[in-house]
């Protein structure tokens, strides 16, 4: 059974839509369509529902599709594998990272591991905590970069990203050098929804501290228009606060907390030959900014 059709199978179910799928592919809806109807002809059984609110896996595709993962997984590892033995490097890796991690150090990454291996393909997939271990899960992504620890997957610790708060600069604690955390007592805060809050929450637990909290946002953008605005003021990685500040401060805290980036992988001895090399070149890199 030829795995293209494997291929088109999950192109559909990743962009949702048979056109979609067709222009990446190079195919007509009718192309795809013909491949999804041949699959399931030589499978036995219905793959996808196809309807007014678009497409949906059958309960059928639901208890297949990791098992067609693992076989594409497996196809491209042969191939890359060939493909080492007779000295070409060719392949695509699939990478998940959230937005502040993609911003500050991806394009590095990427440019140096592109000049090295020019045969190879990087794709990005970019979302929050939640996207990056369900990708993970489903077999999407090759690896990703998630804070740790984390659990069922392998990981590498790659950076300590430390925490701020970040206030306007009118705000009566921005003289300070440090800031004490039971200075946060009572205060209007903004809470970052974006996977940060676990750590946030946690460091005023400990120190049984309660602001205000006026609001909880994900983006981290909004967050910091709020604080510029003078909403609130927040704790922030350092890698989230913009470079150039306008009306808002940084200060650290007495309490020194960080947010450890790792990078995140099903199984480093089941990862392809391009993904190994990719994850040393990932390694070098942020052992070089660290």
């Amino acid at each position: 059974m030829s795995t293209f059709q494997y291929e088109v199978f999950l192109e559909v179910v990743e962009t949702g839509s048979f056109t979609k799928a067709g222009e990446k592919l190079g195919l007509t809806q009718s192309g795809v369509s013909h491949n999804i109807l041949t699959l399931e002809t030589e499978l036995g059984v219905v793959l996808l529902h196809r309807n007014r609110n678009g497409i949906s896996l059958s309960d059928a595709g639901e208890r297949l599709i990791p098992y067609i993962r693992q076989i594409i997984q497996t196809a491209k590892r042969l191939e890359q594998e060939a493909a080492f033995i007779q000295g070409i490097e060719v392949g695509t890796i699939k990478i998940g990272s959230f937005p502040s991690f993609s911003s500050k150090f991806l394009p590095g990454i990427i440019k140096d591991f592109q000049k090295i291996y020019t045969g190879i393909k990087i794709e990005l997939f970019e979302g929050d905590y939640g996207n990056i271990k369900k990708w993970l899960t489903q077999g999407t992504i090759d690896f990703g970069f998630l804070p740790l620890p984390i659990h069922d997957f392998e990981s590498i610790s790659l950076q300590k990203d430390r925490l701020f708060v970040f206030l306007h600069k009118h705000h009566h604690l921005s003289t300070l050098e440090k800031l004490n955390i039971n200075s946060l007592q009572s205060e209007s805060f903004i809470m970052p929804k974006s996977g940060c809050e676990i750590l946030v929450k946690g460091l005023l637990k400990k120190h049984n501290i309660e602001p205000n909290i006026v609001f909880e946002i994900e983006d981290n953008q909004t967050i910091i228009s709020m604080v510029e605005e003078e909403i609130g003021l927040t704790i922030l990685p350092e890698l989230v606060l913009p470079k150039h500040l306008s009306n808002t401060k940084v200060i650290p805290l007495e309490q020194e907390m960080y947010r450890e980036i790792g990078l995140v992988i099903k199984s480093m001895k089941q990862a392809s030959p391009s993904v190994k090399k990719c994850i040393e070149i990932v390694k070098e890199k942020c052992n070089s900014l660290n």
